[in-house]
């Protein structure tokens, strides 16, 4: 069967908003997918979607819960035909997906057989889509302990040479970007929770929307270097806020998310990344929202688009140099060599934080995909500007944004915090390289005290005129 013939056998489905555009093209190039041709019927085919991961159960649940309760038309009630017949079969596919998520660990050698055997017992389904998303599970309804993390990471990284080695490195630091996500999500419920009163969203809203700040990516196929507002970028970043925020609102009663004010903070030519900004609007309540576009490496044409940080989103795409890249250089250091420099020094001067992971909501495998530089205790750095001179230019001053997942308050919950300060660098030894002052723990340590004092002040300030 050929592309296009497979397209044509999804296009029922999607016909039927039983799927999207996206998972009808991921459909059509599967490389099993003439087992769905010979299936012919929609809900046989739709049902092979999810058993292929393509579709996940909160998708279909999610779909489900709109259309039974609406009023039926002649496409509707089709759809509902559909849905009706691949119900009662969801619950024990994805179960036996499931099952095979953990099967799949026990063979990579990261849990035990009993460890296996008790989670494919427990009675309920789970809709995991990843072993890194089983990995976080088990550790998050306390089948794997804290000795049990610690002895697996140890064993992936001593074993990342040997055949599969990476791969189960992989496994392992993906489980932790799900921690990066549920942590956010804890900290929005905590927040919504002690200021109801003031919130008209729902919790399990602003729950969801915390995902897409702690990079959340999905991945599109468009021309070269879209717009912010390029037609299928919105369509694409509308598809993963609606997406994240359906899971969390599978009742609907939230209403679709619109995002309105589109626009560009700045466009970096040399690398062919570009920052948007816009307003995420839910129950009418306006969130601030920053996304990112770049090319993935490697693959004409395919472009990640990414939730972010806007401050983070300001500092980096607002200063754009005439030579198309970041302005904020940080002449004569360099973006590069600042941000070497103080990786080394948190790689050096602290202990590395043993992963510790939790679940996210089930997201659907075409919206995966995260930055693993997000899982370091230093998730990102921005340069703000020029370093200036001290001592005659044997040492210079820089003032750094920095994205940081505090290792302590990310066990309580909190999610990454941003903190701005100015650290000292100077030359190495020999003179070819450049490392932070010794004062930069110290350094550090009051740039997120007063980073956190400025943050509290400006949420008592938000409180107040709210």
């Amino acid at each position: 069967m050929t592309t296009t013939d497979a397209v044509s056998c999804f296009s029922r489905l999607e016909a039927l908003g039983l799927i999207d555009d996206e998972q009808c093209a991921n459909a059509a190039v599967h490389p099993r997918r003439d087992d769905a041709e010979a299936m012919g019927d929609p809900a046989q085919q739709l049902i092979w979607m999810v058993s292929q991961r393509i579709v996940s159960h909160a998708d279909v649940v999610a779909i489900a819960q709109q259309s039974l309760n609406a009023v039926e038309d002649g496409p509707q009630r089709e759809r509902n035909a559909v849905l009706l017949e691949v119900l009662p079969r969801l619950e024990a596919l994805s179960a036996s997906l499931d099952a095979q998520l953990f099967d799949a660990l026990l063979a990579d050698g990261l849990i035990t057989q009993k460890q296996c055997e008790a989670m494919k017992a427990a009675p309920s389904t789970l809709a995991l889509d990843s072993e890194a998303h089983a990995l976080a599970y088990m550790v998050d309804c306390g089948r794997l302990t804290q000795s049990d993390v610690d002895a697996m990471v140890a064993r992936a990284e001593s074993e990342q040479a040997c055949k599969d080695g990476a791969r189960r490195l992989r496994i392992v630091e993906d489980a932790y970007v799900r921690l990066m996500a549920i942590r956010a999500v804890r900290q929005a419920l905590d927040d919504a929770s002690q200021s109801a009163n003031k919130r008209r969203l729902p919790v399990s809203i602003l729950a969801a929307i915390a995902m897409l700040f702690v990079g959340y990516h999905i991945y599109a196929w468009m021309d070269a270097d879209p717009a912010c507002n390029d037609s299928s970028v919105r369509k694409s970043v509308h598809g993963m806020v609606s997406s994240v925020v359906r899971k969390a609102d599978p009742g609907g009663l939230a209403g679709a998310p619109r995002l309105s004010e589109i626009r560009e903070v700045g466009y970096a030519s040399a690398r062919h990344q570009r920052g948007c900004s816009a307003n995420l609007e839910v129950m009418g309540e306006s969130i601030p929202f920053s996304y990112v576009i770049a090319p993935v490496p490697g693959e004409d044409g395919s472009f990640s688009i990414g939730g972010a940080q806007p401050a983070l989103v300001k500092a980096r795409f607002g200063s754009i140099g005439e030579d198309g890249d970041f302005g904020n250089k940080a002449e004569p250091i360099g973006r590069a060599n600042l941000e070497a420099a103080m990786r080394a020094a948190f790689e050096s001067g602290r202990a590395r934080v043993a992963p510790a992971f939790a679940p996210d909501a089930a997201m659907a495998a075409a919206l995966e995909g995260t930055d693993l530089q997000r899982i370091r205790e230093i998730a990102d750095i921005e340069p703000l500007g020029a370093c200036r001179a001290l001592q005659g230019g044997a040492s210079y001053a820089c003032r750094v944004m920095v994205e940081r997942n505090d290792p302590v308050l990310s066990m309580l919950g909190q999610p990454s915090e941003i903190v701005e300060g100015e650290f000292t660098f100077e030359r190495s030894r020999d003179g070819k390289t450049w490392q932070v002052a010794a004062d930069f723990d110290n350094a550090f340590a009051h740039a997120v005290a007063a980073s956190r004092a400025a943050a509290a002040d400006d949420d008592h300030s938000a409180a107040d005129e709210s």
